[in-house]
């Protein structure tokens, strides 16, 4: 995949699919990621709650993308 292709639907779907699995079965109650691109580093934070009381309304929702685990 060249560095400009978006991402297909199916892509970022299992993206998605991947780090809720990844939440699930690995992660504690947070991550902190940094990741190299071609533009600049990039910051990835997950975590089991918002920073600040009232910031969920904040983030979108795709929890209708992840196929269910059970």
């Amino acid at each position: 995949m060249g560095s400009n292709e978006k991402l297909s639907d199916a892509e970022f779907k299992q993206m998605l699919n991947l780090i809720s699995r990844y939440a699930s079965t690995e992660m504690d109650q947070w991550e902190a990621w940094k990741i190299d691109s071609s533009f600049s580093k990039i910051y990835v934070d997950i975590s089991m709650k918002p920073e600040s009381p009232g910031a969920e309304e904040s983030y979108t929702d795709f929890s209708y993308l992840i196929v269910s685990l059970d």
